[in-house]
């Protein structure tokens, strides 16, 4: 007997009828699911998607899930293909903001982020990381802002490339406080942050997962954190909006569909993984790496996708910022 058809048979007639009519309306899921993501092994949005992949194999859903990378072109090439596949569960797309923000400063983009995909669920957040060399003199948000205004354009912050969330947090900042740096793109995270271990930028913008290993090994220092709060994981660390109320800044990681999956199916898998989300060791693991679980309706991710692509579409058209 079933684990249903026992809490049904203790229960009674009217469990198991209910018991047996909710079986019959749960979508199925193809025997395959990919969870494409936009981004190489090892990152962020890498680690999460594998940790929720291998919990959904763990739930007996019939199907298995399994992660295959595809980055390029600021997750353009992930999202291209994802947009174009059929939308009947079997391909799903694991990502951050940076889908939001790829087409903005990309005209070559042949999708449309609100247009084109189906939210599933928000999986986490997490806030990034201002940083800088441990014997560089600027050390609070304020000396930064003053430095920069005795000296326009000439400090330096690194970031993992034109159109990336780092680089476009750091354009909204000049906008908020006036100021003017000059922002160095480079090829990722790990190069972004060496440049900044070397000496050759003053400043470098990334995720806290990215910059973990360097603040432990007193490689780099954190000047502020981007979100509301302070960060449980370091704790000592001011936030940006101590010093510039308003500026709060998170990077999430959310599973998508394509736009025509039909809503049971997006129902079963947004149930699914909010289950995986609640367990005790994924929620430790993602505070571990610097953020936080989030879960919530698909309802609550369609607007905080809306509110997300109207921000940087401004950020984007204000700074004049493409790709190159």
């Amino acid at each position: 007997m079933t684990a249903i058809g026992r809490r049904a048979a203790l229960l009674g007639p009217p469990a198991l009828l209910a018991a047996r009519q909710a079986a019959a309306q749960e979508a199925a899921l193809p025997r395959q699911v990919r969870v494409v993501v936009g981004f190489a092994p090892g990152g962020a949005n890498d680690i999460v998607a594998r940790l929720l992949v291998g919990r959904l194999n763990e739930r007996g859903t019939g199907s298995n899930f399994l992660v295959e990378n595809r980055p390029g072109a600021a997750t353009l090439v992930a999202a291209e293909l994802v947009a174009r596949s059929a939308p009947d569960g079997a391909t799903l797309m694991y990502t951050s903001n940076s889908t939001l923000i790829a087409p903005l400063v990309n005209r070559s983009a042949t999708f449309d982020p609100v247009r084109d995909f189906a939210p599933v669920i928000m999986a986490q957040s997490a806030p990034m990381l201002l940083l800088t060399r441990p014997d560089h003199p600027v050390r609070t948000v304020a000396a930064m802002i003053e430095a920069a205004k005795q000296r326009p354009g000439r400090l330096t912050v690194s970031h993992p490339g034109t159109g990336a969330i780092n680089h476009l947090t750091m354009a909204l900042f000049q906008r908020e406080t006036g100021t003017e740096f000059t922002l160095v793109p480079y090829t990722g995270n790990a190069p972004s942050l060496t440049a900044l271990v070397r000496g050759d930028v003053d400043f470098a913008h990334d995720g806290t997962v990215s910059a973990r290993s360097f603040v432990d090994s007193g490689q780099l220092r954190p000047i502020a954190v981007s979100g509301a709060q302070r960060s449980a994981i370091l704790p000592d660390v001011p936030t940006f909006a101590e010093t510039l109320p308003g500026h709060v800044v998170m990077f999430w990681g959310s599973l998508f569909a394509p736009r025509a999956m039909p809503a049971p199916i997006l129902d079963r898998l947004h149930r699914e993984v909010a289950a995986v989300l609640a367990l005790p060791d994924v929620v430790d693991r993602i505070r571990q790496l610097g953020g936080e679980p989030e879960g919530g309706p698909r309802e609550a991710l369609t607007q905080a996708i809306a509110a997300e692509y109207a921000r940087w579409g401004n950020v984007v058209r204000d700074a004049n910022i493409r790709a190159e």
